[in-house]
């Protein structure tokens, strides 16, 4: 307290002033003291979890009170909200519950005040509480729509067809977002992306499926599955305009010298075409592609007088031309490397002087362009040069850098030495070097009339190279050699200074003939040129037909008759002359093989718009007629046995082996497996009473059925680089399966067959793949059985075969009475056949497709199992047995005190089991053996059990089951009296 120095009445107004002040201080901190203690009785703010399907909300901080402070708690509702909360104080701590079960969809959270109350009901400070509802899995995602239908074309691959899009009811992403669309048949060519998108995996097809039905579910986020919809997608036939019903092979018989129709169903689809029917032109080709003999097609010379007038050079059978490789066939083919060639003896030709007369040159020959590194090297078809002394060229026609070049020399005693004349005529033309077969007519009448025939038509050339093609070279006459004579050769030229044959041809020659003293006229080079076999062109069509437009119709054909056009105005007409056209082999003995056919398409309008229908090919195989071979065909292979041929029949028989079912896994087929690797192909022929080996094969072709799908199908060359470097085998893969073209060992034919690798990403795709190989020698004369191959996709099981049959004895001697064979019998359901025994290698596992039947078991003297020392016995099986050992000595020590007790129930009391030296005797009338039919071995006598014991305790694994050799024990009567 201040004192003042004052007097009187002032003083005393002065000292109650400071009273009063120093009184109303001290009520004023009595007051905020009792405030400050409320706050902090509650935070300032708490927050709550709730699950949907509880009441109790988890509350963070805890809120802690005084109860000897606090007695109660309060919700301070705001207007307008429902807050379906309660609060307790229980245990000094505020419980908040929710009055009923929240829904997160409804409402996520809350919020509101509580204060707390204390006893003597004045309220605290209020704090804020935040609660979150958390969100339960309750709901599962449904689809917008019940159902969904929809249409495409066929033969197209979409980005998407359609999109099917389900939703989810719950709140929170986790389960209230569709994360995943599956469909589940798995076998359709969809594929569905997790935004609901459907596209096909592979184009459709009407005839195939006219109406695919899906089973499509959506999960959420937290693979919470839907209900499954139903999604259909028609398939829209799309109107193609094509040819259809035609044949993708046409068989002929040879020898049969009849024609044959190739399109007799031949239908013709328009489909909605641009222009009016009055205004249509359709325009079909039909062209024989014959290049699978000589110089294109089979001839018959046997008419033509064209074989009185010429000698043959290069004769099969004759005593100069033995030593060369050849093809044995109807036209022998010789084949030169360049370095082979063979000298004519002087008494088929003696010394004939080419220069003075006239003379023709016919030959047949399939130039090797591919084999000659230098261009400018000579090859050599036939040569006339010095025998001795000297290496001049008198008369020669080879070929140089893709030019055919006919070399003829004068004479000295022909003209003046010092006047050039021609000497040299080169003709630059494309058959030379593409690689096929021509027919080459030289015909000279004198030095200055030189003229070409090649395929039967005279040589003409064009009026820009009227003067440079042929080119003529000119040079100087022989000069004089007394005593020396002229040496002819073919396939190469005869250098007498070296003593050796040279510059020789690289290709194959057919035949060389020469016509002397005269030239062969143009009706003996035709009808030596003529094909046997060609297209007949379809009869005109007869008035009396009312829808056809005959008028209108056009038909025509070239001259080798190997190519057919037809024009008509409506579509009735194209179908009836496409049905018409045939094809025929006037031929004897007619090139077994085949022939392409391609036909084109074009229609027309008349305002010149047309169009290109896909052309169509397919081809004519003319088959020998099986009595003239005598073909035996084994099972698991194709092949031509040549102990049964006929000694008249010389040509080559290939024969072609193998295992003709292969069974692969899925994983084995999805990696790829070599389908032909046990594949033998062999050669022979019969000449003079004597088998010959031919090693050769032109081509090779593996047809597939049905054809690859190349979305998830492929065939591959195993070690393509390594092959293709060393051989001259040409291979084209392409959907309908393998072709290899080129003149080539069978061993290297057989080493890319053998490398030929086939895989399916897709196995369940198809149960069966069928892959037929033929091949062919002398450029297709002659060409094997078809050799088939079915490759068995086995499908895997999700368990083993469990045993179904049981077999049960009434004791244990009589499991020595099962019959001693072991017929083991395995059923291929895809292909029908039943194999016994069947050595194919398959996988270990065991297949839906491949059932497995155990007829009788039997115990083998090398399997005697141990029941005591069997690592894999029951341990059921060995506590039986000694309980049983147990029982047995317990009661015989019964009966035993029961004898020396009262020996008047002697007779009422069974005697004792007897224990001999070799062991206990079983009494096992009511014993029962349960045996997996699926094992092979058994135990056979319990008296052998130690014999070869070292080979018991382990598994026998035997046609890819695994078998344990254990029995198991039916102990369910054992105790029985």
């Amino acid at each position: 307290m201040t004192f003042h120095k004052c007097f009187g009445l002032v003083c005393i107004v002065v000292m109650l002033g400071e009273l009063l002040v120093a009184g109303v201080v001290t009520s004023s901190e009595i007051d905020d003291e009792y405030l400050t203690q409320k706050e902090i009785i509650l935070e300032k703010s708490y927050h709550g979890l709730i699950r949907e399907n509880e009441t109790l909300v988890e509350i963070t901080p805890l809120i802690k009170v005084n109860e000897e402070k606090i007695c109660n708690f309060h919700i301070l509702k705001k207007p307008y909200h429902e807050i379906p909360f309660e609060i307790e104080l229980v245990n000094n701590l505020g419980i908040l519950k929710a009055r009923r079960l929240l829904n997160c969809e409804n409402r996520k959270s809350y919020h509101f005040e509580i204060v707390a109350v204390y006893c003597d009901g004045t309220p605290s400070n209020t704090a804020n509480v935040h609660i979150t509802v958390i969100d339960v899995n309750e709901y599962a995602p449904t689809f917008l729509e019940p159902s969904y239908v929809t249409e495409v074309d066929e033969g197209r691959l979409y980005n998407e067809i359609l999109r099917v899009e389900a939703s989810d009811k719950d709140c929170t992403p986790l389960f209230g977002d569709v994360c995943k669309y599956e469909i589940l048949n798995n076998d359709e060519p969809f594929s569905i992306d997790n935004e609901g998108s459907i596209k096909n995996t592979e184009p459709l097809s009407h005839k195939a499926s006219h109406n695919h039905i899906l089973s499509v579910v959506a999960y959420d986020c937290a693979m919470k599955e839907s209900a499954a919809i139903m999604v259909s997608i028609k398939v829209r036939r799309v109107c193609e305009t094509k040819y259809s019903g035609m044949p993708e092979r046409i068989d002929y018989t040879s020898g049969s010298t009849e024609s044959l129709q190739l399109f007799p169903n031949a239908r013709l689809d328009l489909c909605d075409i641009s222009c009016k029917n009055e205004d249509l032109r359709i325009h079909s080709s039909i062209a024989l592609k014959t290049k699978h003999i000589s110089f294109g097609c089979d001839r018959d010379i046997s008419n033509c007088t064209l074989s009185q007038k010429v000698k043959d050079l290069l004769p099969h059978g004759a005593e100069w031309t033995k030593e060369l490789s050849y093809d044995e066939g109807v036209e022998p083919i010789f084949h030169f490397d360049g370095s082979t060639g063979v000298v004519v003896p002087a008494t088929v030709i003696e010394h004939y002087d080419f220069s003075s007369q006239a003379f023709s040159i016919l030959t047949l020959f399939r130039h090797n362009s591919q084999g000659v590194n230098n261009k400018h090297v000579k090859e050599h078809i036939v040569c006339s040069a010095d025998d001795h002394k000297m290496n001049r060229h008198h008369m020669a026609l080879f070929v140089r850098n893709c030019r055919l070049i006919f070399l003829l020399r004068k004479n000295f005693n022909e003209g003046d030495l010092n006047i050039f004349s021609p000497a040299e005529w080169r003709w630059k033309i494309p058959e030379v070097c593409d690689n096929e077969w021509h027919h080459y007519v030289l015909s000279v009448e004198d030095p200055s009339k030189v003229d070409l025939f090649i395929d039967g038509v005279r040589f003409e050339n064009s009026i820009e190279d009227r003067h440079s093609n042929p080119e003529v070279i000119d040079d100087w006459p022989l000069h004089a050699a007394h005593g020396v004579n002229t040496s002819l050769a073919i396939g190469a030229c005869y250098q007498s200074l070296e003593n050796r044959l040279k510059h020789g041809f690289n290709g194959d020659i057919s035949e060389v003939k020469v016509s002397l003293n005269s030239v062969l006229t143009a009706e003996d080079i035709k009808c030596g040129t003529t094909c046997a076999e060609h297209l007949l062109p379809p009869k005109p069509l007869q008035s009396n037909d009312e829808k056809s437009d005959y008028a209108n119709t056009q038909i025509k054909e070239n001259i080798e008759m190997n190519e057919i056009y037809i024009a008509a105005k409506n579509k009735h007409d194209i179908e009836q002359l496409m049905r018409k056209v045939q094809y025929i082999n006037i031929k004897q003995k007619p090139t077994v093989g085949r022939r392409n056919i391609e036909v084109r398409t074009t229609l027309t309008c008349n305002n010149e718009s047309s169009l290109r229908l896909p052309p169509i090919e397919t081809y004519i195989m003319v088959n020998e007629p099986i009595a003239s071979l005598g073909i035996d065909i084994d099972v698991g292979s194709t092949s031509l046995e040549t102990s049964d041929l006929s000694p008249q029949l010389n040509f080559p028989k290939i024969a072609i082996s193998g295992t003709s079912n292969k069974l692969v896994s899925y994983q084995e087929i999805k990696l790829g497996v070599h389908i032909l690797e046990k594949t033998c192909i062999n050669s022979l022929s019969k000449n003079n009473g004597k088998l010959e080996e031919k090693n050769h094969l032109d081509s090779c072709t593996v047809v597939v059925f049905p054809s690859l799908n190349p979305d998830h199908e492929d065939i591959q060359i195993d070690g393509d680089e390594s092959l293709s470097s060393s051989m001259d085998i040409k291979t084209n893969i392409n959907k309908d399966g393998v072709e290899m073209i080129g003149k080539d060992t069978i061993s290297n034919y057989i080493n890319v067959l053998r490398s030929l690798v086939y895989s399916n990403k897709k196995p369940a795709y198809y149960l069966n793949r069928v892959f037929k190989l033929s091949c062919a020698q002398q450029s297709s004369q002659y060409k094997s059985g078809e050799y088939t191959l079915t490759l068995t996709v086995l499908h895997p099981k999700q368990t083993l075969f469990k045993s179904t049959n049981v077999l049960s004895s009434p004791s244990l001697s009589k499991v020595n009475s099962i019959s001693n064979t072991n017929t083991e019998t395995t059923f291929h359901l895809n292909s029908g056949s039943i194999n016994s025994n069947d050595n194919q290698s398959t996988d270990s596992k065991v297949y839906s497709y491949s059932l497995l039947h155990t007829n009788n078991v039997q115990e083998p003297k090398s399997h005697i199992h141990s029941f005591v020392h069997k690592a894999e016995g029951s341990h059921a099986t060995m506590l039986i047995i000694l309980v049983s050992v147990f029982l047995a000595v317990l009661l015989c020590g019964v009966s035993i005190a029961r004898l020396k007790n009262s020996q008047k129930y002697i007779e009422r009391h069974q005697p004792c089991p007897k224990i001999s030296d070799d062991g206990l005797v079983w009494d096992d009338s009511a014993l029962t053996i349960t045996i997996n039919p699926i094992q092979t071995d058994v135990t056979s006598d319990a008296s052998s059990e130690s014999e070869n014991s070292e080979s018991e305790d382990d598994e026998v694994l035997k046609d890819g089951f695994t078998h344990i050799n254990q029995l198991e024990w039916d102990n369910s009567n054992i105790f029985q009296q």
